[in-house]
Order: C-alpha cells, then structure tokens, then sequence
C-alpha cells in the first residue's frame, strides 16, 4: 500500500548556502546564530574529519566564509530553513496578509489561523523537517483545533477537531476530513507564500505529499486459557482466561449512603443482570465470580465527613485482619463527574487503598446513572477487576522470545513562583517490567529525588540492579529492550548508554535496544484508498531510525469503518536497531503490547509499556501532594499486581 506522508518536500533539496562561521567557543544562543558540526576543510567528501562551528548566514567577528552543503549537516541545513522560513512569516503577518503563530522554542512550528469559532481555532501547523530515507527537505503539514482558554471541553469541540460527527458518533471519515482540510489550506494559503530564498537561489515547495511504500507487520494473536489462540479478544476470554486470580476475591464497595442505588447498579451491572447483552457477568466471562457472599461495604462521605480517610483506612484494616486468605478489592462510586478528569476523592481513595496494599477500581457515578449506564463500560471494568485481582486474562504471542521489555515513566512535580516562574519540585521515574507476551513481572522505582546529580545517579545504578535481578530469579533474557515515551536529554541517554555498556560486560550474550516510542507526535499519513486509512500494523520507514506504525486501522476484509481511527505512532531506535530482521521484530513487540492492555477490550493505541508506566509515575506525584513523607518504594513492594489500570 502507498502511504501519503504529511509532508511537503522541497522541488530541489541540493542547497548549497553560503555561510560564515568560526570555532565555537561556548557563546550563549542568539538570533541569527547556530552551532554545528562541519568539515574542517572544505570539499574533504565522506572521509571529512568535523568540528564544532559558530554559524551565521551574514559575516560576524572573526568568522571565515564556508560554502556549506546540506548532505554535510541535515539538522544544520532544517535549522537555516527554519530561520528562514520564520523570518518571511513574521514579515507575512506584519503586513496582514496572513494570520499566524509563530512558536519558537523547543518545538518550532508555524501555526497557521484558517478559520476562527466562538469556541477556538482550526489551524494547520508547518514544520520544518528532514525526511531522511528520501534525503529532502521541507515542511510536516498537521491539522489542530486549538481551543480558546477557559472554554469547556465539549461535544462541539470534539466536531470542530474531527473527532466526532455531525449526530456526534466517532467520526470513522476522520483521516478523510483532515486529508481534505489540509490539502484546501496548500491550495489556498502555503501555496501563495511562493519560493523560499536559501542562499542566492529561490527554491519551491512541492504542493504534494510525499509517497511511500508502506510494509506491514504480522495481526496480534493472543493466547488464551490452555493454549488457545484466537485474534479477538472477547471470544478468547469466553472460551477461558489465561490464568485465574489466585486467591479467592473479596470486594470492599465504598460509596456514600445517598449513592446505594448506584452501589445496588453497579454490583447488578457486574454480576450480568442490567446488560447482558454486552456482558453476562464475571462468572461467565471471567469465571470469577461476585455474590453477595463476598460483596462487603464501607459508608464514606469524603464530601461532608472531615475524617473521611480514616474511617476507610480503619474499614480496611478491619475487613484485612478478618480476611487473610482472600484477595481483597476496592469499588469506589465517585461522585465528581467532570469530563476525563480525576477527582481529589478520586486521588485521597486510591491513596488510602494503595498504602494498605489494596488494588481499588473506581467508577464515576454519573457514568452509572447515564443513559445506557454501564452498558459499553461494564466489560471494561470487569476486566480490570480481574486484572487487579491478579488473574492473567491473555497473553500476546511474542515474536522476540526470552525478551525483557523494560518502560519507563516520568513526572515531574512543577511548582510555581509569585513571580510566575516555574522550577521543578521532583523527578519521579518509575519502571514497568514485562515479557514479550506483556505479562506483567514487576515495578521499580529508578529515581525520587529533586536533586538532578542523584537522579542520573540512581537511574544509572537501578536500570543495572532491576535487570539483574529477574536474571537472579532465573528469566532468560537474550534480549533487553527498553521503552521510553520522552525525548531523552543527552544526559539522560548517556546514563542509560552507561547501564548499558555495564551490564554488556557482565552479559555478553545479551542484546540491548533502547526505543522511544511516541503516540503524540506531528506525523500523519493517508492510504490510497477512499477513507485514506492504512491497514492496522502497517509502517513506513522515515529514516534508518525512524519508523510510522500504525496500531489501529483497516483491517483485511473488513475494509470499513464505524469509529475514528488513532494517529499513527512515531517510534524511534536511540540505542541499537542496527539489523533489519531486529528492528522488525521489536517493532511487531511493540504493537503486539498495544493489544496487550489488560485496561479495556480495544485498548490498542499506546504500548502497555508506555501507558502503564506513565500512569504509575503520575499516581505516585499525586499521593505524593497528599503525604510527603510515605515510603512509596515501600508501598509499591506490596503489590504483586497490576493495581495502577
């Protein structure tokens, strides 16, 4: 299949641009200035040797004029680009004949006003990009809805951004709609801005996409109770779960006393009696069943009681004591119900839970009472509860054996100054181990602490002790893998390099790859085909260590569409991902770990070991706000299953 990529390359991309520069000597940024390395000598061909230059398009102190050619420094060549096409926009705008941003910082963007609402602004979003496996320059077209500050989040937001349609349903024509958008915005205004002058030469933008050939990558299988494959994850749980819970459950319901028909809705929701047409119950589904011989409650008011917290932690303490040889699990009925939002009693309850070493699934109130209810949530929710009482719903069939997949999640804790300044309070990073099949092994805290020497410091010193330990407890690993969803800094990279290279002396044997994987990102693509949507696990290779995967989209002979379909992911290899055969198969690693999400049936867009860390790292900086001084590494020892889903 043929992929669009949001891409506008350049007619020519063999610059050459005069410039002047001298060594650099450390000077701060400035305007008009750029650091890069260069040939020392000119036309020295591929066998130059670099150094590090101070460069301008304009002669400055000491400097010595070079003609630099593109091919010798790429990010050089995107940074004069960049500048240049900057500098024509702000003109553009000065004069009206244009409306946009400008954004100038760590990313740099042109954001291009189309149309204003009363609720905010279409824009369209050019960068300045180096597309390295076709060798061209030029700029990454994206479609945003920027919304206007202080303005709800709403149902007409989501239908100016093309997330749902018109009757307010997922929008399945969404890449259509976009590709349509941004296509009228080249027609009309990038079109209209004419040729670019790079040096002494005006150079055109092509006005269509670049095309690439698109590969795709082996459907999730997903293993089952005694070995049985199936690629659909519901009528695999039926058949059988993959492993049971352990132990026998016991389930805490906490909610206030104004709420027991919610509490009465949700145990009825969960035993298969309200909708059973889209779940018949846990015993069917899960074969773990809930009866009112195992159903307990606690009556707590966060809302009107001061004491609130202690009364659960008392609740809870009494119904463990009681209960020893039974897993226990915690229902909340919360009663904030602001949209995609956690409540403070959200946080206070999870915290309560969490310190006892109590897994707790929450449930919004206003959720059960809707229309409808629980009726597309309810499957959902039981199979976090299972998840959380320690039973393995599926496993993904694995393409890398005998792999440790080792994510990582950071937070920072950002405080604010009176003077609108803003410094880092902390760095939390915490850690997620799995398997290839997205088994869940463990939790590690690398670092806690505000002071950045200690961070690097720990986060060297516990990447090496984590990894060691599952081959301690006697995992075969040939192949360790970490996944980060963040830029790293350099320094933060050349911590993990230095992990790396530790344990490569200890392990020879062990292959170690570090992959930064990024669901957010300013790539897009759009098949040839009538909904421009590319097939689920389908890529396109952007450079030697850059990749576009898609883990959703059409699927082989169901070549339609009844909801919108998720941005491709933007999937980079820092460390390793030198042999093809490799790389392909870390890649289909990664997508199989967005099926395996044991958080929702089609949860499929971000791998577990981004998602799950990330939410960890963020649990942990809230509990953190409520009480400073709990031992965190301490608590998270208790738990031996996935409570963060």
């Amino acid at each position: 299949m043929k992929i669009d990529l949001n891409f506008l390359p350049f007619e020519i991309s063999d610059f050459t641009v005069p410039v002047f520069r001298r060594k650099f000597n450390g000077e701060k940024r400035e305007a008009g200035y750029f650091v890069a390395k260069l040939p020392i000598s000119q036309n020295t061909g591929d066998t130059a040797t670099y150094d590090t230059y101070r460069v301008a398009l304009s002669q400055f102190a000491n400097s010595d004029a070079y003609s630099f050619r593109a091919h010798e420094n790429p990010r050089l060549m995107t940074s004069i680009i960049w500048y240049l096409f900057k500098c024509r926009i702000l003109q553009h705008v000065s004069e009206n004949k244009i409306k946009a941003e400008v954004v100038d910082r760590y990313e740099k963007y042109v954001s291009f006003i189309v149309e204003e609402f009363p609720e905010g602004q279409r824009v369209v979003k050019a960068y300045p990009y180096y597309l390295g496996i076709t060798k061209q320059y030029g700029f990454l077209l994206d479609f945003s809805f920027k919304k206007k500050p202080g303005v709800a989040f709403g149902k007409r937001i989501q239908q100016l951004s093309f997330s749902i349609d018109r009757a307010g349903k997922s929008n399945a024509n969404s890449y259509l709609d976009r590709f349509n958008y941004i296509k009228a915005f080249i027609r009309t205004t990038f079109s209209t801005l004419g040729a670019l002058s790079i040096g002494e030469q005006q150079y055109h933008i092509s006005p269509y996409f670049v095309r690439l050939d698109s590969q795709e990558l082996k459907e999730r299988t997903y293993i089952f109770g005694n070995d049985h494959e199936n690629y659909d994850k519901i009528r695999g749980i039926k058949t059988h779960p993959y492993a049971l819970p352990p132990k026998e459950p016991l389930f805490v319901f906490v909610f206030k006393d104004t709420e027991k028909a919610s509490g009465n809705e949700l145990y009825r929701a969960l035993i298969g009696k309200s909708y059973a047409s889209t779940f018949s119950g846990m015993k069917d589904w899960f074969n773990c069943d809930i009866n009112t011989n195992n159903v307990v409650r606690i009556a707590v008011d966060f809302d009107s009681d001061n004491n609130a917290i202690d009364t659960l932690v008392s609740g809870l303490n009494d119904i463990a004591e009681k209960n020893p040889q039974k897993q226990i699990i915690g229902l909340f009925i919360d009663s904030y119900s602001h949209f995609n939002n956690n409540s403070d009693n959200y946080i206070k309850a999870k915290q309560a839970f969490f310190s006892r070493g109590i897994p707790l699934q929450v449930v919004r109130n206003d959720r059960i009472v809707a229309s409808d209810g629980l009726k597309w949530a309810i499957s959902g929710i039981g199979l976090q509860i299972f998840s959380k009482l320690g039973g393995i719903p599926w496993l993904v069939k694995p393409s890398t054996s005998n792999c440790l997949i080792f994510g990582i999640g950071k937070a920072h804790d950002i405080q604010r100054q009176r003077d609108g300044s803003t410094s880092v309070k902390k760095y939390f990073a915490y850690s997620v181990c799995f398997d290839s099949t997205g088994v869940y092994r463990s939790l590690g805290v690398l670092c806690d602490t505000d002071n950045r020497a200690e961070y690097y410091s720990d986060l060297e010193k516990n990447i090496i002790s984590q990894i060691e330990a599952r081959i301690s407890q006697g995992q075969a690993i040939t192949d360790c893998v970490i996944h980060t969803p963040f830029r790293m800094r350099n320094d933060e990279m050349m911590t993990i390099k230095k992990s790396i290279d530790r344990l490569r002396q200890q392990h020879s044997g062990m292959s170690f790859t570090v992959m930064r994987i990024n669901v957010k990102n300013r790539f897009f693509g759009f098949a040839d085909n009538n909904l421009k949507v590319p097939y689920e696990s389908s890529y396109v290779k952007l450079s030697e260590k850059e990749y576009l995967v898609w883990f959703e989209g059409l699927r082989h002979g169901r070549e339609y569409l009844n909801k919108r379909i998720a941005n491709p992911t933007y999937i980079e290899f820092f460390y390793g991902g030198n042999e093809y055969a490799k790389t392909i198969r870390l890649l289909q690693d990664a997508v199989n770990l967005a099926g395996a999400s044991w958080r929702g049936f089609n949860t499929k867009l971000e791998p577990i070991s981004i998602f799950y860390p990330q939410l960890i790292a963020g649990f942990i900086r809230d509990f953190r706000k409520l009480d400073a001084n709990q031992d965190f590494r301490q608590a998270l020892s208790q738990f031996n299953t996935p409570w963060f889903l």
